[in-house]
């Protein structure tokens, strides 16, 4: 079985010619059987995710198949996560892991941390959220909401924001993500960070101005925090307090179980003055035949004269 396994993953064991990151997409159910199997290149490393057991003998052959690619894909370690495990284990399969390992991605790095659990500081499959902010965050004021380790707020500086402020209730995370704008060469007193939740910050955050631009990426479930189901509309109808008289909003979204129509009444129904423009396409790798877990959608914002009234 792990024979006729691994042969159907060896096409995508292939040198990108872009700069994406996820070799194997198999959550996206791109091969039936192997939606527990995800592989990201971080050069000089592979790192291979594995949300079930897998089948005796797997392993032994995936390494041997990476480790003949070594010169091909500019890699010379595997490491694995063992994602269904207690604690997710990572385990090395072959080669020596740098120190400080990096996502490259557009020009800017990001640190990767393989120990802090089961995300490791990164989601490749941001892409194109990222892609979007420095297109248009030249001289714009920027509010990255549930910002995690910022690599949104990186994007934000590189594409020239006057300023961004991070919100996250990890303070964990938001020193990841002010290392991450240290290694990018970025200007510090252009960012902010602020290990709050976001329904405990409001003041905070509508006395450091109103925003052209706010991005809301949000956990579907954070124990005691945020749950999407429940919480989504109502941040939603908080925003009008923060956002200029006209903005842009990214509103995203992770979540299989709430889909592209439920974000779109939901933002509708609790954001007045907000018209959807587009949908973001999944970044490079994460294509999936169905409709993707992950949505990020642009919506442009127009204050409505009657809310002036309300603050």
């Amino acid at each position: 079985m792990s024979v006729q396994l691994i042969h159907r993953i060896l096409p995508y064991l292939a040198a990108p010619q872009d700069d994406r990151h996820r070799l194997f997409h198999g959550r996206g159910h791109i091969e039936p059987g192997l939606e527990w199997l995800t592989l990201d290149r971080y050069p000089p490393l592979v790192f291979a995710t594995l949300f079930a057991e897998p089948p005796a003998g797997f392993l032994d052959a995936l390494s041997a198949e990476l480790h003949a690619r070594t010169r091909t894909l500019a890699i010379d370690c595997l490491l694995v996560q063992h994602r269904y495990q207690s604690g997710t284990p990572v385990e090395t399969l072959f080669g020596e892991p740098p120190a400080r390992p990096v996502a490259e991605e557009a020009g800017l790095r990001y640190w990767l941390d393989f120990q802090r659990g089961q995300n490791i500081g990164f989601f490749g499959d941001m892409a194109p959220g990222r892609a979007w902010l420095r297109e248009r965050t030249a001289g714009c004021k920027v509010l990255n909401l549930f910002a995690f380790t910022c690599s949104f707020s990186v994007a934000a500086l590189a594409g020239g924001a006057e300023s961004v402020v991070n919100l996250d209730k990890s303070g964990a995370a938001l020193e990841l993500g002010r290392a991450n704008h240290e290694l990018n060469d970025q200007q510090p007193d252009r960012v902010r960070f602020l290990p709050h939740e976001a329904f405990r910050c409001w003041k905070k955050l509508h006395s450091l101005g109103r925003y052209d631009v706010i991005v809301v990426d949000p956990p579907s479930r954070q124990k005691g925090s945020f749950e999407a189901r429940r919480d989504y509309a109502r941040l939603m109808r908080k925003l009008h307090k923060l956002l200029k008289p006209e903005a842009e909003v990214l509103a995203c979204l992770n979540d299989p179980f709430l889909d592209e129509a439920w974000l779109y009444a939901t933002v509708g129904d609790n954001l007045a003055g907000s018209e959807k423009v587009e949908r973001l396409p999944p970044a490079p790798g994460f294509e999936e035949p169905g409709e993707p877990a992950l949505k990020a959608i642009h919506y442009r914002y127009r204050r409505p004269p009657e809310l002036d009234r309300l603050g």
